[in-house]
């Protein structure tokens, strides 16, 4: 399992090579199974709000509604996709990217991959 503050840096890190006209903006929480509210993808799933710099888009993950009006809402992140990503396999998380809309065209893309990912492999 993932720690927040590790789910943070490599989620922005997948923005930064994928998709870089979004950034997070709020706290990243991890999601319930047992809560309505959740919108999560199995044990493990976590939320964050992005917003995108260019147009002020907003986009909600793991939530299923709330109060921005303006927003859309979107299943929350495994942690597996984010472990995958850590490892260097990119397709999970330029899928769930492409699911949220949010990819930008290869040309407009981070081409060489990011140094560090920011987890302690054992």
């Amino acid at each position: 399992m993932l720690l927040l503050e590790q789910v943070h840096r490599l989620f922005q890190l997948a923005l930064v090579e994928f998709a870089p006209d979004w950034e997070i903006s709020g706290a990243c929480t991890e999601l319930s199974l047992h809560r309505a509210e959740h919108w999560a993808s199995g044990l493990g799933t976590f939320g964050l709000v992005l917003h995108n710099r260019v147009t002020g888009a907003t986009k909600v993950l793991g939530r299923r509604t709330g109060e921005l009006p303006s927003a859309t809402y979107h299943r929350g992140i495994s942690y597996r996709v984010l472990e995958a990503y850590a490892d260097r396999i990119t397709d999970p998380i330029r899928r769930y990217f492409e699911e949220l809309g949010v990819v930008a065209p290869p040309e407009a893309r981070f081409q060489k991959p990011p140094a560090g990912s920011g987890l302690k492999h054992a």
